[in-house]
């Protein structure tokens, strides 16, 4: 006797494909789809045009990135099982995954803090629920280290909307930007406003990064790199989100309830770029022990030999570093280590020894607890979790 065949589902994916985030949202989807068996997937943008073939298609359910408001309701009135890919619109009660925004805005503030800025700004929307969330995330930490943020708002859903006068926006934020104390830090909601930015920038004549220091969201790399110059931004899980989305509307179409179920995935890193490649620090003593440390890292060094290339006494180097930046000069070459190791487990399949000395370790065993007390898992878990972020692109070959 032959195995009953299960029924295909006719799965509509609503969110277009200009922003690389959508993309890659649907290329989880994708791989989801292609592990299990069934689906036959239709997408198109969040758009009035796609509602009336949809209606006649017949979708059994909908991952849609819910941006307008009118097609949201529309959507919901089809009446069969849907997941939400953004809080753009914070008000909707169906299942939503998506990134950890808080999350977002605390990993902008401790990277910009780990390069000595002391002046920070926000610019994103003033009404889209992720924008919110990543500048309040980014608020709470910049505070817990007695640090505020100015903030210039604009709307980018995802682009920049046709009915603002964008000549007034353009205005807005040139008089934000030259009345900010610099060197400023300032984190954009995603890559698009982070790229006007940096345009705006440039015909303010603002050195970036040595002025201003731009960081997005999203790592587009065609945004990223558009822009003059290169944005520095921050990945997030895009793919997981796709597949955690997939699964979950499975769930829905077999008849279980989720409906205000909210999953929230945590960013995976910044990338940096030119945008941000400097050190916010003043002082002399603090520049030149900074620079020696992100130089040498990889070597034995210690903090006798970076007071001693400073020319400074321990002492007082110690006290620049608590005052100024938040932590002691070990923590500083064991930050700057860290760093290199997760670059080194996330762009090669080198083995740990080799991982270790790369990233001025004494060995694999070093590297694995000093990694696990400032990361909170093994160099191991970091590069697998990585692994599995990047194969979800590569289930449909």
């Amino acid at each position: 006797m032959k195995p009953e065949k299960l029924a295909s589902r006719r799965v509509a994916l609503i969110m277009g494909q200009d922003l690389a985030y959508n993309r890659e949202v649907m290329r989880g989807v994708q791989a989801y789809a292609h592990s299990h068996a069934g689906w036959v997937i239709r997408d198109g943008p969040m758009a009035q045009h796609v509602l009336k073939p949809l209606r006649e298609w017949g979708p059994d359910g909908v991952i849609a990135h819910l941006l307008d408001r009118k097609v949201a309701e529309e959507l919901g009135e089809l009446r069969v099982p849907l997941v939400n890919t953004t809080s753009t619109l914070s008000e909707l009660n169906h299942p939503l995954v998506e990134a950890d925004h808080g999350a977002v805005g605390r990993m902008a503030a401790a990277y910009f803090m780990d390069r000595g800025f002391t002046n920070f700004g926000f610019f994103g929307s003033a009404h889209a629920g992720f924008s919110r969330e990543r500048e309040a995330g980014f608020r709470e930490a910049l505070a817990a280290r007695g640090y505020s943020a100015t903030a210039c708002y604009a709307e980018y859903l995802p682009r920049p909307s046709a009915d603002v006068s964008w000549v007034n926006v353009d205005a807005c934020v040139r008089a934000w930007l030259n009345e900010l104390s610099k060197p400023v830090a300032i984190l954009s909601s995603n890559d698009v406003p982070a790229r006007e930015l940096a345009d705006i920038c440039r015909q303010l004549k603002l050195d970036v990064p040595n002025q201003v220091a731009l960081l997005g969201v999203d790592n587009d790399e065609l945004e990223c790199n558009l822009a003059t110059p290169p944005l520095s931004s921050i990945v997030l899980p895009a793919q997981q989100i796709g597949y955690e989305a997939a699964e979950q509307l499975e769930r829905l179409m077999a008849g279980e309830p989720l409906r205000q179920q909210r999953t929230h995935l945590a960013p995976i890193r910044v990338v940096s770029r030119f945008s941000t490649d400097t050190l916010a620090v003043e002082d002399p003593d603090l520049r030149v022990a900074l620079s020696y440390i992100r130089s040498h890292a990889h070597l034995e060094i210690s903090v006798e030999s970076v007071h001693e290339h400073a020319a400074v006494s321990r002492r007082l180097l110690e006290r620049k570093f608590r005052e100024r930046l938040g932590r002691t000069v070990l923590n500083e070459i064991r930050r700057t280590r860290i760093e290199l190791a997760k670059q080194l487990l996330t762009e090669t399949d080198l083995p740990m020894p080799a991982v270790a000395k790369r990233a001025g370790f004494s060995g694999a065993r070093r590297l694995a607890v000093v990694f696990r007390q400032e990361e909170t898992l093994t160099p191991s878990e970091f590069r697998e979790s990585v692994r599995r972020h990047n194969s979800l692109s590569h289930n449909d070959t």
